[in-house]
């Protein structure tokens, strides 16, 4: 599948997945398919949604390291640290 587009209508989705529209709009409703509300009944869904609900094979799962026994320093992470006060007391 070669999605064009960078967004879809809940109803072009429902063409490529062969479903009817309400089936799609269920999807979201439930949170099995992303998608940006844009007012009451306006709706659109990411390309990568759309990926992810048609050919999940298809996207890398993020890849997460877990290190439970590494040291962590402040020295690591400069945009974590408390601002500095500007002036003494």
């Amino acid at each position: 599948m070669d999605l064009t587009q960078q967004f879809y209508t809940p109803g072009e989705v429902a063409a490529l997945a062969r479903v009817h529209r309400s089936t799609v709009l269920n999807y979201i409703a439930s949170g099995r398919l992303y998608a940006v509300k844009l007012s009451e009944r306006t709706y659109r869904i990411p390309a990568r949604a759309v990926l992810r609900l048609l050919e999940p094979e298809r996207l890398s799962e993020p890849v997460i390291t877990e290190e439970p026994y590494a040291t962590v320093s402040l020295d690591d992470y400069p945009g974590d640290r408390p601002a500095r006060r500007i002036a003494e007391r």
